[in-house]
């Protein structure tokens, strides 16, 4: 037997090209399989990823688009947390308008209008009680020239969620009435206490309104009961809405597309500023403690029967999920996370200040000349960690790691 006819050493490297040979074939074959057709995609702006930057029309892709946008508006949100704006409503009663004409069916956003605000919209209500656990949430659909409650208000996102599902099987139809769909609204929030908000945001789709009486009788009324309204357009400004939102103070804007639309909602998970007409009062709370039985009994709010629940301390009547509100004696049902995370609007983290050095991220090791630096600990971060510390954090790690712990001797 010879030397040539013995086992062949196979080198790694060899081993490993053929893998990812053979991955990048499965690959393709996947990319085929799932292609989509041409109508079935986006609609692919292209004039609107070139950018003036210093003169030059650069190209930009629409993810790193979206990114600068959301960039900017971070900017400008610390920039308003800066100085003297630190009251904050935090207790919130939000009824959002939900337009659901024959209008909603144009496939300018993708399926369509209808169903792509819908998902904007539930991920808006589950970042909106993430960021203000103690906010209430009312829904009201217009279709037909006529407005349909579809919840009044409430603390559970998912019950939220599912209505809104449900209301919208039937399908768009008919034309919209603005009028109607404030007149329901100011109803809900015309006799709420005025240490809470009162706001309405309106998804709009529709470029005309049919009222049954003068709009701006209800204007009037809007605004003598402090009622704030916001609205997002998916269509061309309407002006009778505009103006709403500036008589009451709020805004109105116009979503470009899916990602833009995401990004104006996202907005307005912030708490609002204090309003003068809005009075401190201190707010009784309590927390429940959550009690299994063998016995099962009725829970307040849904009337079922179950054996698990939170237990009000005032009252001792049961509620499924916290945080809410106590059907029976009318308390807030909260933990000490919900209130913490309702603190934070109120003493938000200092503005880092701008650093043009290169240097690395103190936190995720990212070399960076586009960077910023805390004022108290001096550590140094990229865009990308100081948007997640003022956003998700609301703390500095490092000075919260610097900071020495008290310990009682």
């Amino acid at each position: 037997m010879s030397q040539d006819d013995g086992p062949k050493p196979i080198l790694v490297e060899q081993l490993i090209t053929e893998f990812e040979q053979s991955v990048d074939i499965i690959d393709e074959r996947d990319e085929e399989t799932y292609a989509q057709y041409a109508w079935e995609k986006d609609v692919d702006r292209s004039w609107e990823q070139l950018v003036d930057k210093d003169g030059v029309l650069q190209f930009v892709e629409p993810q790193s688009r979206c990114l600068t946008t959301n960039e900017s508006q971070l900017g400008s949100t610390v920039l308003r947390d800066k100085g003297l704006i630190r009251k904050r409503g935090i207790i919130r009663n939000l009824v959002i308008i939900f337009d659901m004409s024959d209008r909603m069916h144009e496939m300018d956003f993708k399926p369509d209008r209808l169903y792509c605000a819908f998902g904007a919209v539930k991920e808006f209500v589950k970042e909106l009680f993430h960021q203000g656990p103690i906010t209430q949430i009312g829904l009201i659909g217009l279709r037909n020239k006529v407005s349909t409650m579809i919840s009044q208000l409430g603390t559970n996102p998912d019950e939220q969620i599912e209505l809104l599902g449900n209301a919208l099987k039937e399908g768009p139809s008919g034309t919209a009435s603005l009028q109607n769909g404030l007149e329901m609204a100011l109803t809900i929030l015309s006799t709420l206490p005025s240490y809470t908000t009162r706001e309405v945001l309106i998804i709009f789709g529709s470029n005309r309104t049919l009222d049954p009486g003068n709009i701006l009788a209800t204007l009037y009324k809007l605004k003598e009961n402090h009622i704030c309204v916001n609205a997002i357009s998916l269509a061309p400004e309407l002006y009778i809405l505009k103006n709403i939102c500036t008589e009451t103070g709020g805004m109105c804007s116009v979503a470009m597309d899916a990602a833009h639309l995401r990004t104006l909602l996202n907005d307005f998970t912030i708490p609002p500023p204090w309003h003068n007409w809005m009075e401190p009062v201190l707010t009784k709370v309590a927390f429940p403690p959550l009690k299994k039985t063998t016995t099962a009994s009725l829970c307040a709010c849904h009337s079922n029967l179950t054996h698990t629940a939170y237990i009000c301390p005032q009252c001792h009547s049961k509620s499924c999920s916290i945080p809410t509100r106590c059907r029976c004696c009318g308390i807030y049902l909260v933990s000490p996370p919900d209130i913490s995370r309702a603190f934070y609007h109120l003493i938000p983290p200092k503005t880092f200040i701008k650093d043009s050095r290169t240097g690395r991220c103190d936190t995720c090791n990212y070399e960076t000349s586009n960077g910023s630096t805390c004022p108290d600990c001096a550590s140094f971060f990229c865009e990308y960690c100081d948007a997640y510390i003022h956003n998700e954090l609301h703390q500095c790690p490092h000075c919260l790691y610097t900071t020495p712990i008290k310990t009682e001797t």
